[in-house]
């Protein structure tokens, strides 16, 4: 099948190598409409990203990777734009992800490393950035995906005034948590190790929000699961580098009601990323984030009633 964004990547990466001696090679898909390649030449290796400039905001990306670059955290080097075309060349960061690089050795560490990279990440004056905040309208907007694409078009009034109460509950909670840069997508798919380092990827959608969000993505990831013993030692791990003001306890709630937050929406966007873009993958992630919400509803009895609406 034709391909003619491909043709123009391939027109543009030869002009800026002044030759067509390179190869080519799909690195990945993501969620988005984005596609990343793999440009091998003379032993060297770049990536090039293909976002289509009527889809993605590949000016956003660069500014980002930029920023985060000069808080000292690893992010891609942005080699040349095309910001027109929506084509970028950037650094290739390998092909090892956080998820591949876990194993029973070496699990905790790993994470508590990511921890490490996530505090440099909130540490980021957020005061001269112009970046959309994680506010009411954005969050509400998420979680209503839960009932636009995840749950039966045939809810009943009292449930959906149930949902209603619960998604009040859990936006105050985000905004009523200290507000810092949020990547919001800090998982192990979007973090890589390289030359072992951990290098941070993804981050073109981060706002400013709650500081508890990045982590519950870390802790409680759609593609992998910890024992809650793990997520335990982990959150008290956060909460004492972070040296935050409130106690664990009260941390530890607000990450629970985040996490809450962030597995409904996610419900809602896996569904829609089957039903309305084809990507039925993500169908198969589903139950660990179900399994999460579910969790939740044991835990704390007013939110029981998610257990029938599932």
């Amino acid at each position: 099948m034709h391909d003619p964004r491909l043709d123009q990547l391939e027109d543009w990466l030869e002009t800026f190598f002044d030759d067509a001696s390179f190869t080519l090679s799909r690195a990945s898909d993501d969620a988005s409409f984005r596609r990343y390649f793999r440009i091998e030449r003379s032993n060297l290796s770049f990536i090039a990203m293909d976002a289509p400039p009527e889809k993605e905001n590949s000016k956003r990306f660069v500014e980002i990777a930029e920023l985060l670059r000069d808080n000292n955290i690893h992010a891609p080097k942005i080699i040349d734009k095309d910001l027109q075309q929506g084509f970028l060349l950037i650094e290739d960061l390998g092909s090892t992800t956080f998820s591949q690089a876990l194993n029973a050795n070496n699990k905790l560490a790993l994470y508590k490393r990511a921890i490490d990279e996530l505090i440099k990440i909130q540490a980021i004056n957020t005061q001269a950035l112009s970046f959309d905040l994680y506010d009411e309208t954005l969050l509400r907007a998420e979680l209503k995906l839960l009932i636009d694409w995840y749950l039966p078009k045939e809810l009943n009034q009292s449930s959906l005034n149930q949902l209603s109460q619960l998604f009040d509950q859990l936006i105050q909670n985000s905004l009523n948590s200290p507000q810092v840069f949020v990547h919001r997508d800090y998982h192990c798919r979007n973090l890589m190790i390289t030359n072992n380092e951990i290098s941070v990827i993804d981050f073109q959608d981060a706002v400013i929000g709650s500081n508890s969000y990045d982590l519950v993505s870390l802790l409680k990831d759609a593609y992998v699961e910890l024992e809650s013993s793990e997520v335990q030692a982990l959150l008290a791990y956060f909460h004492k580098q972070a040296k935050l003001a409130i106690n664990l306890d009260e941390f530890e709630k607000q990450f629970d009601l985040m996490g809450l937050q962030r597995h409904l929406k996610v419900l809602g966007i896996f569904k829609r990323l089957s039903i309305r873009d084809g990507k039925n993958q993500y169908l198969n992630d589903i139950p660990l984030v179900e399994k999460y919400v579910l969790q939740m509803a044991d835990k704390y009895p007013e939110f029981k009633f998610l257990k029938d609406i599932l």
